[in-house]
């Protein structure tokens, strides 16, 4: 598993090149910290908060996935298709997650395993494959 320090603070390296998306990588990095900060916290308050940030990670994923995707097109690039299609696993996760929580049935452990992957994965993976289209589109 990644380690809980990725998501402390944003790096220079995690950029793609594009101050909207950096500025909304940025974003996600803090919903993921603080859904792992709340973590330990089983009380009904520390519950509620995690859903919370749940609720508002999955709105903003939404937001992000929306610019990002329209940036992509605009420049071209190739992948578009292939991101596309990791954008909707991750919402369809997310979701699941979510449903899960509504359910009563809080996977914090998973849910931090989840982010965890798609950050090393997909955000600095993925995302950083689009970096030399992108420069200078908005």
């Amino acid at each position: 598993m990644m380690d809980q320090k990725l998501f402390t603070q944003w790096q220079p390296n995690f950029s793609v090149g594009n101050p909207i998306l950096d500025q909304q990588h940025k974003k996600l990095l803090s919903l993921c910290q603080q859904a792992i900060e709340c973590m330990s916290d089983n009380s009904r308050d520390g519950v509620s908060l995690f859903h919370h940030i749940l609720n508002d990670l999955s709105e903003y994923v939404d937001q992000h996935f929306q610019t990002e995707e329209a940036l992509l097109k605009a420049s071209g690039y190739p992948l578009l298709d292939k991101h596309k299609e990791e954008h909707l696993e991750y919402r369809l996760k997310l979701t699941d997650f979510l449903l899960s929580a509504t359910l009563g049935e809080i996977n914090k452990a998973g849910l931090h395993h989840y982010l965890s992957g798609w950050w090393s994965d997909h955000i600095l993976g993925s995302d950083k494959q689009y970096s030399g289209f992108i420069k200078g589109v908005d």
